[in-house]
């Protein structure tokens, strides 16, 4: 009785995302050594691209599905670090309140809600300060004068200027109008959460 011939077993596609994704990284280093700039924040979501075409591939067969599908999780814990900057989680927990007093010193909340209250007391004629959240909310109450420029951005959520949403969803990037040329700012950076920003009436 003749054997059937063996089956040639399919691709690895375990392998395959993992040797492309070392070529990837290799590839980026070796250009970051030449004075390229690398976009490594890209790198994630580019290996979820791959990640969803090797599973829509092995749906004609092979083997090492599971392995990718667990690749695809752990790029995607990554990429949503990278987007919502994960450096905005280090910090704190808890609710904070800044006054004109600290104005110079940077505050950084991991989760909570940061009320910065720059009415109390007068301004400095000139400076910046820096208030960073992770997950909450930031409450800005500035005076009638003078300006303050104010720039805000959040990866998801909403900005309120003076009870009004200005800004809502993903990706927000809001300046107060008419105040670039201030010589007192307020950044304000939120991963996820909300911005409210109202002004004294003159």
């Amino acid at each position: 009785m003749a054997l059937a011939p063996a089956r040639r077993p399919g691709p690895h596609w375990n392998r395959i995302v993992v040797g492309l994704l070392l070529v990837a990284d290799g590839a980026g280093s070796l250009l970051a050594g030449q004075g390229v700039a690398v976009p490594w924040h890209l790198l994630p979501a580019a290996g979820l691209v791959l990640v969803g075409l090797v599973l829509l591939l092995s749906l004609a067969g092979g083997s090492g599905r599971a392995d990718v599908v667990v690749i695809g999780v752990v790029l995607l814990v990554v990429a949503i670090a990278v987007g919502t900057g994960v450096e905005r989680f280090a910090g704190p927990v808890g609710d904070r309140t800044v006054g004109t007093a600290g104005f110079a010193a940077p505050t950084r909340v991991s989760a909570g809600t940061v009320t910065v209250d720059l009415t109390d007391a007068g301004l400095p004629p000139a400076g910046r300060l820096d208030v960073a959240v992770g997950a909450g909310r930031v409450v800005l109450r500035l005076p009638a004068e003078p300006a303050v420029r104010v720039h805000t951005t959040v990866v998801m959520g909403t900005i309120v200027a003076d009870g009004v949403p200005v800004e809502q969803g993903v990706d927000l990037d809001w300046t107060a109008p008419d105040t670039t040329s201030a010589p007192v700012a307020v950044e304000i950076g939120v991963g996820a959460g909300d911005v409210e920003v109202t002004r004294e009436r003159a």
